[in-house]
């Protein structure tokens, strides 16, 4: 799977921290130059910094106040044999000096190179995520709320993205710094090295107490901001109908409820996170005592003394430093668990099983005369509730076939069984012989067209909306669609015409606009079998009618199945099947199954008597 990067497979969901680290590892793969390039500053850095307290005991010993003590080799020979302290103690600043603008340069160079590594990071596993929620099926998105989708790929990605960028330079640098220090203390002074380590069991006692915390309270801070984005979201979605019924007041309550939620779990985790760095700034504390208590005892005691003043002076430095890679690493312990909690919420989206997927040996459907058979098809949603069962029919190529029944009857269930939208459960689907799950799924889209109830327009122009059927259609052949669906006129009348911006979802249209539009669409796609689920229940008769007129003839070319409560829509269709409670009752014209006095006849005298006496009142042009 690649789209905009690298991508990798994931394998198994993680069932613990150290398996989500493992999962991210892949990542960087595509970037081990850079990765051994970032390795060669982090060593140069760390070997800058400390040097700083080592020369910094130097100038003390040797300059600043002198025991006798043995001149290093090296400052020797940067000396010569006739230097005083005061020029020596220059050169030895000079040095300190430039191993912290050496240190300094290092460090910005980490940071730049790192920060570009992790956003084509962000970039790869953000491309990954959008390219996985595409390919799910519709039984996913029954089952999720786009909100909490929207979160992984955002805020989930954001977390991992700090982890990996500076993040992860600060602790393979404080890694690196901390082994560095404990070096060097032991090969200058192995005894006030053992003594500034004994405080050491109780930071690693204090990290392993809080750190179990800390993974579950970020666990928790990465769910409930998903709930928080999903609310965000239905309630963005739903405002028109928040406040038609005005219910402002109680979406304010709910979305404080879930916030609130939120917000107790960040400070719980901010809490734990927070209690670090206090801590180990008391033992940093305790363990600088204990370096110049036990420096002063070693100096005090002993003559001549086991350790110099500019020795102790350089272990005060590297004892701050020691700890200050621990208190770091702490604190960057708690970015890590967010980042963790982040990586299981997405390895877990990404583990999803494609449901609706190419068989291995997947056949391209070439194009097609347009037979649709239904052979003893059932579907439920859920197990033991069935919507559809063993439902057959034949519809040949250029018919139309009306489908109609109660509300929940399963009509839409049954054509998106044939956009493959979902699988049948038992049964089989075929267009023109082929089973559609033997087929490629485009091979079969690409020749089916849906006009839904529910009609979604994209931001952008209305040029752009309709040519959406057909991506490489000429602005003549989407004028032509417009002008077939009976939405040229409109359009012409708005501002910008065909380059009128129609906003998100199409806010700026009416709703039967928005349906017009729709239609345009599909008529512009040219598709072999044409879906209309509803498709002009949102406009008045009037249009309706007028969309007929301009169908009708596109209709005879293709097989159509056809959902509608108008009689005007299935009056003249070659079948008409009623479907009540999954199962198909009945089957005819329309004439034929008026004379039976069935199931259409009652829904005919309960729905459809009144439409037909106002169409009649109607009229429409010729």
């Amino acid at each position: 799977m690649s789209a905009g990067g690298h991508f990798f497979v994931a394998e198994g969901k993680p069932t613990s921290g150290m398996k989500a680290l493992r999962r991210l590892t892949p990542y960087f793969a595509p970037y081990k130059g850079r990765l051994i390039l970032l390795g060669c500053f982090l060593v140069l850095g760390t070997l800058a910094d400390l040097v700083g307290p080592y020369l910094i005991g130097v100038a003390v010993d040797q300059f600043i106040s002198p025991g006798g003590l043995n001149t290093p080799g090296w400052l020797q020979l940067l000396l010569g044999g006739n230097a005083d302290r005061r020029s020596g103690l220059s050169i030895v600043m000079l040095l300190l000096a430039a191993s912290y603008a050496m240190g300094w340069g290092m460090a910005v160079r980490q940071f730049r190179l790192m920060v570009r590594m992790a956003q084509e990071i962000l970039l790869t596993m953000r491309s990954q995520i959008f390219a996985q929620i595409e390919q799910l099926s519709f039984k996913f998105f029954d089952e999720h709320e786009a909100g909490d989708l929207m979160s992984r790929l955002v805020n989930d990605t954001q977390v991992i993205n700090q982890m990996f960028g500076e993040g992860l330079m600060r602790g393979l640098r404080m890694t690196l710094s901390l082994v560095g220090i404990v070096i060097s203390m032991i090969s200058i002074n192995w005894r006030l090295a053992l003594a500034s380590y004994a405080i050491l069991p109780v930071s690693l006692v204090i990290t392993i107490y809080l750190s179990g915390r800390m993974r579950d309270a970020f666990r928790r801070t990465r769910k409930t901001i998903g709930a928080v984005s999903a609310e965000l979201q239905e309630n963005i979605s739903g405002v028109r109908e928040v406040q038609a019924f005005h219910r402002e007041a109680e979406s304010i309550v709910e979305f404080q409820r879930i916030n609130a939620s939120n917000r107790s779990a960040n400070v719980m985790a901010d809490t734990l996170g927070a209690l670090f760095m206090p801590l180990m700034g008391v033992v940093s504390s305790v363990a600088l005592a204990i370096v110049v208590g036990y420096g002063g005892y070693l100096v005090l005691a002993f003559n001549p003394p086991l350790v110099s003043i500019g020795i102790i002076v350089a272990f005060m430095n590297y004892v701050r430093r020691f700890y200050q890679p621990i208190q770091e690493l702490a604190q960057l312990y708690g970015q890590l668990q967010a980042a963790v909690a982040g990586a299981e919420r997405i390895f877990d989206l990404l583990d999803t099983q494609v449901d609706i997927m190419d068989a291995p040996d997947a056949i391209e459907l070439p194009p097609v005369k347009g037979q649709v058979a239904l052979d003893h098809v059932s579907f439920r949603y859920r197990e033991g509730e069935p919507v559809l069962q063993d439902v057959s029919l034949v519809a040949e190529p250029g018919q139309t076939v009306a489908i109609v029944g109660p509300t929940g009857s399963g009509k839409t269930t049954l054509v998106n069984l044939l956009a493959r939208y979902y699988d049948v459960d038992e049964g089989a689907i075929r267009v023109d012989g082929h089973d559609v799950r033997q087929a490629n799924v485009f091979s079969l889209r690409r020749q089916i067209g849906i006009v839904p109830q529910d009609t979604f327009l994209f931001s952008g122009s209305v040029m752009e909306n309709i040519r959406y059927g057909r991506l490489e259609a000429t602005d003549a052949e989407v004028i032509e669609a417009a002008k077939l669906a009976n939405a040229h006129s409109f359009i012409e009348r708005l501002p910008n015409g065909y380059q009128t911006e129609v906003g998100e979802r199409g806010a700026t249209l009416s709703r039967g606009n928005r349906q017009l539009l729709a239609i345009a669409r599909a008529i512009l796609k040219d598709p072999r079998i044409l879906i209309l689920d509803e498709a002009t229940s949102s406009v008045d008769t009037r249009t309706e009618l007028l969309i007929q007129r301009a169908l009708r003839q596109l209709l005879t070319s293709r097989t159509s199945l056809v959902i509608a409560h108008r009689l005007s829509t299935i009056r003249n269709a070659d079948q008409i099947l009623v479907i009540v409670n999954g199962r198909l009752v009945e089957r005819g014209k329309h004439e034929e199954l008026l004379a039976s006095g069935g199931t259409y006849h009652d829904l005919y005298m309960s729905q459809f008597r009144r439409q037909e006496s106002v169409e009649a009142g109607e009229g429409v042009p010729a």
